[in-house]
């Protein structure tokens, strides 16, 4: 499985290769405020995804939000979204 770290914010993410010199990044966010939690998630909690230029690089292009309503932990999500991605597009895992 891939490797879960923690961000300068203390945010778990996960970096993988979805292709050819290609690189993604997601990462659990909560969003302490009202006015940004768009979808009224519990504990405002968001899985983020976004293209990076490089494994550590900064993004590459605008992330996409998506509320989380689920009780699995924050590492489970992004195994889990990780995992349903590669399995969909192709990509394989390291």
């Amino acid at each position: 499985m891939v490797e879960i770290r923690k961000d300068s914010k203390g945010q778990l993410f996960i970096e993988w290769a979805q292709a050819p010199n290609g690189f993604k990044r997601a990462w659990i966010q909560r969003k302490t405020d009202a006015d940004k939690d768009w979808a009224s998630a519990p504990g405002g909690r968001y899985l983020n995804v976004v293209r990076i230029e490089a494994r550590g690089g900064g993004p590459a292009g605008n992330a996409t939000d998506f509320p989380i309503f689920s009780d699995l932990s924050d590492a489970q999500i992004l195994e889990a979204f990780v995992a349903a991605v590669c399995a969909i597009t192709g990509c394989a895992l390291p």
